[in-house]
């Protein structure tokens, strides 16, 4: 099934971003810099494949919560601090930053 799939990338996703721990901790790194690396280490992790899923509306929010969940520990934000997801988006990856899912469209779209 389509949602074991997708549990068992977020499961190798989640494993990238814990190994590379002791660099989001870090504060000498600009937040550009881990926002690539997070891209070509743990994001291409919980997208591969991605382009033969037929997603629904839930499988698409368990990968959007996994990428701000992991977005928001690089940025250091808490979920009291009040701060959208969007604007955590831009401050980690840029402007030009896309969420999972814009990301997975145009994959698909390939």
């Amino acid at each position: 099934m389509v949602s074991d799939e997708i549990s068992a990338r977020i499961r190798k996703a989640r494993l990238a971003f814990a190994n590379l721990r002791h660099l989001w901790r870090r504060r000498d790194i600009r937040l550009s810099i881990k926002g690539r690396l997070y891209c070509a280490a743990v994001r291409s992790v919980l997208t591969y494949g991605s382009e033969t899923w037929p997603l629904r509306v839930e499988d698409t929010r368990k990968l959007l919560v996994f990428d701000h969940r992991c977005l928001r520990n690089i940025a250091g934000v808490c979920w009291d601090n009040r701060v959208s997801n969007s604007e955590v988006r831009r401050r980690v990856l840029g402007n030009d930053g896309e969420s999972v899912d814009e990301v997975m469209n145009l994959h698909r779209l390939r």
